[in-house]
């Protein structure tokens, strides 16, 4: 074997062990199985959607496969799929275990459903990492109208309807993350038409609300890493400095906006004072997380975190 290659099977069942409450819960099938970065193999990724396990692998080492299909088939049973992720555009996945015809596969988060499409070479379908944010949410909806920005596949806004949420609107200027949002609501047989789907500007649409006299009762930003650029204006990472004084102006006087902060180089505290001082004080913190027991990190900060606010 590679230098360390011995290794690989102990990492797994290390992780395995770590996250045996996950496996157990029967209304969960969709997480993170292996966290290369934080267990000891960077680079290499292992997810579960469903009964397909997925696997993604930097400067992929062939003897790396067998030993991860060894693995998995000793503790799941010989009855699953699994595929590798190509590490080049234009590649198909390689399956090492075919599942026959090919197509969406739905797994579970807290008895909630949604579609992945396992041959993608991003993300699947939903980011695991925000899975606590998402309940979050959930806990906090009831009531509710709620705005989820940057909404891609509309994973918060499921959580916030099966919360009791009066409604959504998910704005994602990608048309077909939009279409997904919508099949997931669908799911999980939660009403929802084109009318909650915006296409717009994130930046446009919440001006376009506070001149409107929209408001809404819980607000998520869950911004990428870097913000797509407005015309001349390019925001520098997460842009909560213009993003939380905009979405203060169309929040309910009761209301909570949830920011989720995925840059290794910002901390959170250094997050939560920028919003702060760019609200003036507006705002005060009324809950914190991060990822989960499936994203072990040495360096707390390394995790995703969210920090929700309330007016002060």
């Amino acid at each position: 074997m590679a230098d360390g290659l011995q290794d690989l099977p102990e990492l797994l069942a290390a992780a395995w062990q770590r996250r045996r409450a996950l496996h157990d819960d029967p209304e969960l099938t969709a997480y993170r199985v292996f966290h290369g970065h934080g267990e000891g193999w960077p680079g290499l990724t292992l997810e579960r959607l469903g009964d397909v396990y997925r696997m993604r692998c930097v400067a992929l080492d062939p003897q790396v496969v067998p030993l991860v299909e060894a693995f998995l088939v000793e503790q799941t049973g010989p009855e699953i799929w699994i595929g590798v992720v190509p590490e080049r555009e234009g590649e198909s996945m390689i399956w090492v275990r075919d599942p026959g015809p090919r197509g969406p596969v739905v797994a579970r988060e807290a008895g909630l459903s949604f579609g992945f499409e396992v041959e993608a070479r991003g993300n699947p379908g939903l980011y695991f990492d925000a899975r606590a944010a998402r309940s979050w949410v959930r806990e906090h909806a009831e009531g509710r109208r709620l705005l989820n920005l940057f909404a891609w596949t509309g994973g918060f806004g499921v959580a916030g309807l099966a919360g009791g949420g009066r409604s959504v609107i998910h704005v994602e200027q990608q048309k077909r993350a939009r279409e997904r949002a919508k099949r997931n609501h669908e799911l999980n047989n939660q009403g929802i038409d084109d009318r909650d789907l915006s296409g717009e500007d994130v930046y446009r649409f919440l001006r376009q609300a506070a001149k409107r006299g929209r408001r809404f009762g819980g607000i998520i930003i869950d911004a990428p890493p870097q913000v797509p650029p407005r015309g001349p204006h390019r925001p520098e990472g997460q842009d909560y400095e213009t993003l939380v004084p905009l979405a203060l102006d169309v929040l309910e006087p009761d209301g909570w906006i949830l920011c989720s902060f995925s840059r290794r180089d910002v901390s959170r505290t250094e997050n939560e004072a920028r919003i702060r001082a760019a609200c003036d004080g507006a705002l005060e913190v009324i809950g914190r997380g991060s990822s989960g027991v499936d994203f072990p990190e040495a360096d707390p900060e390394a995790k995703l975190r969210f920090s929700a606010w309330a007016r002060a």
